[in-house]
């Protein structure tokens, strides 16, 4: 059974030229400079954009917006994640209020036709907002399992 010691010159030079390509390769991916990229990245463009691969082949280029408006101002600047909190709407307070709020809702007449629409308008708001924060419930909870196994 042949040792390193007992190998031929060809086995060296075999083996400083794989060093050599390896090396070669670490410095074409910069990977000593790996280390200083930051965990959380700036994302600058929002924007879809073609691949070289689609450029090559002359893909023609179709501006679809994603939504037909804008982010907010500051949406960019946001780090957190959509499912960090258990509600869509963290800023209307608690569970508590926002029952006592459903509750001062339905307790509220309506004089004109005008009125018991903006009702029934926001009811349904309150309502889809509870079954949204529900599927968020359930997607946080999917993502502990996930994370627990």
């Amino acid at each position: 059974m042949p040792t390193i010691d007992n190998l031929d010159f060809a086995s060296s030079v075999s083996y400083a030229t794989r060093i050599t390509l390896i090396e070669q390769i670490n410095a074409q991916l910069r990977m000593q400079e790996a280390s200083s990229i930051p965990a959380q990245l700036q994302k600058v463009d929002n924007y879809p954009r073609l691949t070289e691969f689609d450029l090559l082949l002359g893909v023609a280029h179709r501006s679809v917006p994603w939504a037909y408006f804008y982010p907010p101002p500051a949406f960019r600047d946001l780090r957190r994640n959509p499912f960090a909190f258990f509600r869509v709407g963290p800023s209307f307070g608690s569970l508590e209020n926002q029952e006592k709020d459903e509750a001062l809702l339905e307790q509220i007449s309506c004089k004109t036709p005008q009125d018991e629409a903006e009702k029934t308008i926001i009811r349904s708001c309150l309502k889809q907002m509870s079954s949204i924060n529900s599927m968020i419930n359930y997607i946080i909870g999917r993502v502990g399992q996930f994370l627990q196994g």
